[in-house]
């Protein structure tokens, strides 16, 4: 029997066993037995074409539910463009991930995960636990696309992340408060101590916060130092460059002293979780939370029309228009089993509308310039972006992250007792000394 006529005899056997599948008991043995007969008369091994197969894991800490039904589909929809391939997502809330991360990476890397960027994944990147994908930049040409976002992702000239989504920050107001109190979303310092004083004055709180979670109270430091001091100086100072004891950040927390101990800000804020005090702005028991997004995909969506939302306000007119965007992106970790397929993944996630969706799910805004915007809080978000002078991106993703939970835990004692503050400037003095030797 020549090469040809096997191939045609086998080819024929496989469509019979394609049209009687569901009548039949197929003896594998009988494809295997066939595929060798082949092998041996044509000295070339004939195989069905196979799916490409493989298992994927990806840790996540985008776990709102938003966000987590988002990434299932375009998992399922993944799976379904490459049969045999079945992905895997462990979902985990914010804070937990902070810790595990440090050990899954070492321990159990898996295939991609989630984290944020900035000096946050460089921590990481440093210690060789995040792969290389510089070229995957060009080989999917999204250079040009994320142009801005690509520095978040750099290490030495080299991309270890690709960027995923960003986010604005800013104060998130209950809009039928501000209109029976009689205020209007302030647009300078001035006027949001006296909104805020007409509010407590309403018995209403006029900013809630939760700082359980620490990082939730870094915008108000943050902001502060950007709006007072400047982006230079507020950057040198997250690289370890300016003292903490230096009178710009005396004056920072000076000013800041100045709201707490007015009784502005909810009593025992260390006793709620950032989630926890969104409820009292919804309420109406509070009238603003300075957040993120994450304000709205806590809220049922038929409560989004009470929510309204304005820039840190106006402090400084050479220093106006800094603003906090923090970038998320996701890795694959050096140790991940099937790099190849987790590289097919980021590609199929980067698409332009699997990126939006996955961006919407979480009210934050797509890591590329191409992607259209549809609802009005993106607009606003893209708007205050593209008119910012320059951007920070977080407390905890701008310094070390030892120094990051050492300045967190200051702000958030700082918050409960202002009296404090000297004390408080000098410790983290001490801790930038050590840190950054």
């Amino acid at each position: 029997m020549t090469y040809w006529k096997v191939s045609i005899a086998f080819a024929n056997f496989i469509e019979t066993i394609r049209e009687k599948d569901a009548m039949l008991r197929i003896d594998l043995r009988r494809v295997r037995s066939a595929i060798a007969i082949g092998a041996a008369l044509g000295g070339l091994a004939i195989a069905p074409a196979v799916a490409q197969t493989g298992q994927l894991t990806i840790n996540t800490d985008r776990s709102g539910a938003g966000q987590k039904a988002a990434m299932t589909k375009i998992a399922s929809d993944f799976e379904a463009k490459n049969p045999g391939t079945k992905v895997t997502i462990n979902f985990s809330d914010v804070e937990s991930y902070k810790t595990s991360i440090r050990n899954f990476l070492v321990t159990t890397p898996p295939d991609l995960a989630f984290w944020f960027t900035g000096a946050r994944m460089r921590a990481f990147s440093k210690r060789g636990a995040f792969e290389d994908i510089s070229k995957f930049y060009t080989d999917q040409n999204l250079k040009e696309v994320m142009a801005p976002f690509l520095p978040a992702v750099t290490d030495g000239g080299k991309q270890f992340m690709m960027p995923t989504n960003f986010t604005t920050w800013g104060f998130f107001y209950n809009k039928e408060v501000f209109e029976r109190v009689g205020v209007a979303p302030p647009k300078t310092w001035d006027e949001l101590m006296a909104a805020a004083a007409k509010l407590k004055a309403a018995g209403v709180i006029p900013f809630t916060i939760g700082t359980r979670d620490l990082w939730a109270n870094d915008l108000w430091f943050d902001y502060l130092d950007l709006r007072l001091n400047g982006l230079d100086f507020h950057m040198a100072l997250m690289d370890g460059k300016e003292s903490y004891t230096d009178e710009r950040v005396k004056k920072v927390f000076a000013t800041w002293q100045q709201p707490i101990e007015k009784g502005y800000f909810l009593e025992n804020a260390s006793s709620y979780g950032w989630q926890e005090a969104i409820p009292l702005l919804a309420q109406g028991k509070a009238a603003m939370y300075l957040l993120g997004p994450y304000v709205l995909t806590s809220l049922p969506a038929d409560v989004h029309g009470k929510i309204g939302f304005f820039p840190f306000p106006a402090m400084d007119a050479k220093n106006d228009g800094f603003e906090e965007v923090s970038i998320n992106g996701v890795g694959i970790p050096s140790g991940a089993k099937n790099k190849e397929l987790a590289l097919k993944f980021l590609a199929f996630l980067a698409q332009p509308d699997n990126l939006a969706a996955f961006a919407k799910a979480g009210a934050v805004l797509p890591a590329r310039t191409d992607v259209a915007l549809d609802d009005q809080f993106s607009k606003v978000q893209m708007k205050l972006v593209q008119a910012a002078k320059g951007s920070s991106q977080f407390y905890d993703r701008d310094t070390d992250p030892e120094m990051a939970q050492i300045g967190m835990k200051g702000f958030q004692e700082f918050l409960a007792n202002p009296q404090r503050g000297e004390a408080i400037l000098e410790r983290l003095e001490a801790a930038r000394k050590r840190i950054f030797k």
